[in-house]
């Protein structure tokens, strides 16, 4: 993150660099809420077919610095030290799973960029526990990119975008590398569903948190005060 040398360890970072743990956590979406209750205000009205989702941390400038690298700078090298932040994550859960799966990429951004980074994530993931990654799923519409639309319009522009290559084990793990509005995840999961899972978690590096309940300046209760 900083650029200096470092010595090798498990996260890879100097003790002046680090992100934002994600603890105060919805326990639906697992995005960091805002709120004192147990989920946040984006997902609660919103169907969800994921069952639980996790993320390692908040989706803020670090993470960010670290996510975009990965993904559009070929540091393709960034996989494992993420995945061990993930992997901490994962052991706080409850969660008992038959395997991993990942997010597919679009097969003309994949041939485009060489590798899936959701996929990485997931291989990495594999190969610190016993469970095994399976490619699940597959893209079969060609879609808008995700950063690029509303969060309203991200809720409905993935709709009928995946299939099942075949029958998923009943309990599964899917991941990817950040979540914003859950969208992808949420359709994937669907998918995973229709197709003979009963139970799937979603788990990332990082998720984007749920936004202040307000952008106005706070006010006294003394300033709605007749003068």
């Amino acid at each position: 993150m900083c650029g200096k040398e470092i010595h090798p360890s498990r996260y890879s970072l100097c003790v002046d660099c680090g992100f934002t743990e994600n603890v105060n956590y919805c326990l639906r979406c697992g995005r960091h809420k805002v709120g004192i209750g147990d989920y946040c205000g984006e997902c609660r009205n919103e169907p969800i077919y994921f069952d639980e989702a996790r993320s390692a941390v908040d989706y803020t400038d670090s993470a960010q610095n670290v996510v975009w690298r990965m993904k559009y700078g070929d540091a393709k090298y960034m996989a494992r030290p993420l995945a061990q932040y993930m992997i901490d994550t994962l052991i706080r859960t409850d969660w008992v799973f038959d395997c991993f799966t990942f997010v597919p990429s679009d097969k003309k951004r994949a041939r485009r960029r060489g590798y899936n980074q959701a996929e990485m994530l997931a291989n990495e993931l594999s190969a610190l526990t016993t469970k095994p990654c399976f490619d699940l799923l597959e893209k079969i519409k060609t879609t808008t990119n995700q950063a690029r639309l509303t969060r309203q319009e991200r809720l409905t522009n993935l709709v009928g975008a995946f299939k099942a290559r075949f029958t998923p084990p009943e309990h599964v793990v899917i991941v990817d590398d950040v979540m914003t509005t859950g969208a992808t995840l949420n359709e994937c999961a669907k998918t995973l569903k229709k197709s003979g899972a009963k139970i799937v978690y979603a788990l990332t590096f990082a998720s984007v948190p749920e936004k202040p309940l307000t952008d106005k300046p706070v006010q006294n209760i003394r300033d709605f005060r007749p003068q």
